[in-house]
C-alpha cells in the first residue's frame, strides 16, 4: 500500500529533523491529520509529481533542441553570438562535467544541459560580454522568432508566457528535486504567495499542451497526482 495509506511508524519522527517538520506541524493544526501523516504524504506527492516533471523536462529540453538544431545546425551550443553570459557559463559546464571531446555526438551535451539552461533561453535575454563593450543579447530576435516559437505550436506564440510557464514548472521541480515539502504550496519567487499544488500540476500540463496537446491529455489522465490531492485538504494544497 502507499505510503499516505498506512500508519508510519512511531520511530520516523524521531529520524526528522525538528525544522523539517514545522511546516507540517503548522499545517497539521488546520486539519485532522497528523505531522507525520501529512510528511508521508507529502513524500507521495513529491514522487508523483515528479514522474510528471520527469516526462516535462525531456520533452521540453528535445522539443527546443529540434528547433535549434533544424535552424542553426546540430552543434548550434558552438555559436557564442547567440547566447548570454549565463547560458554561455551553462554549455561550458555542461561540456566539463559531461566530459565532452570534440568529436562528441551533441546529444552528449543535450543531455547534460539543465532544466534552468532551456527556461533561460525562453527569457528576454541577458548582458554577453564584459563591461564596457559589452551587449544586449535579445533572445526574441536571436532564438525566439527564428525558430524557438516552433518548438510551442499551441502555446500563446508570445515568449513571455512560454517564458513564465516554463520558469513556474521549474521552481517546482527544483523544490520537489530537493526534497523541499511541497504540501502547503509552492512558493512563488520574489512574492510572498504560493502557487497550489492543483495550479501547480496544471502547469505542467499545459506546458506540454504547448508542445503536443493528445500528450498532455495522456499525462492527465494517468498522472497519480490527482488522485493524492485529493487525498488533501485545502490547506496542505496551498492558498494563493
Amino acid at each position: 500500500m502507499p505510503y499516505h495509506q498506512v500508519a508510519p511508524p512511531p520511530s520516523l519522527s524521531g529520524l526528522l529533523s525538528v525544522e523539517r517538520m514545522g511546516t507540517f506541524e503548522r499545517l497539521a493544526r488546520q486539519q485532522s491529520a497528523t505531522a507525520l501523516e501529512l510528511y508521508v504524504l507529502d513524500v507521495e506527492l513529491s514522487s508523483a509529481f515528479m514522474a510528471d516533471l520527469a516526462l516535462a523536462e525531456v520533452i521540453l529540453r528535445n522539443a527546443m533542441n529540434d528547433q535549434l538544431s533544424a535552424y542553426f545546425g546540430a552543434r548550434w551550443y558552438r555559436l557564442d553570438h547567440l547566447f548570454d553570459k549565463r547560458s554561455r557559463a551553462a554549455i561550458k559546464r555542461a561540456w566539463r562535467d559531461g566530459k565532452c571531446a570534440d568529436d562528441a555526438p551533441p546529444g552528449k551535451l543535450i543531455a547534460q544541459l539543465t532544466l534552468g539552461f532551456w527556461v533561460n533561453l525562453l527569457d528576454s535575454g541577458g548582458r554577453a560580454d564584459q563591461p564596457p563593450h559589452d551587449r544586449k543579447c535579445s533572445y526574441d530576435n536571436l532564438l525566439w522568432r527564428p525558430c524557438l516559437r516552433l518548438a510551442f505550436p499551441h502555446g500563446t506564440g508570445k515568449r513571455s508566457d512560454q517564458h513564465t510557464l516554463a520558469k513556474r514548472v521549474h521552481t517546482l521541480r527544483n523544490r520537489v528535486a530537493h526534497h523541499e515539502p511541497v504540501i502547503g504550496g509552492i512558493p512563488i519567487p520574489g512574492t510572498r504567495r504560493r502557487r497550489t499544488l492543483p495550479d501547480a500540476h496544471h502547469d505542467i500540463l499545459t506546458l506540454m499542451g504547448t508542445i503536443d496537446p493528445g500528450l498532455a491529455d495522456w499525462m492527465h489522465r494517468h498522472s497519480r497526482v490527482p488522485a493524492l490531492l485529493a487525498a488533501t485538504s485545502e490547506p496542505a494544497q496551498g492558498l494563493p
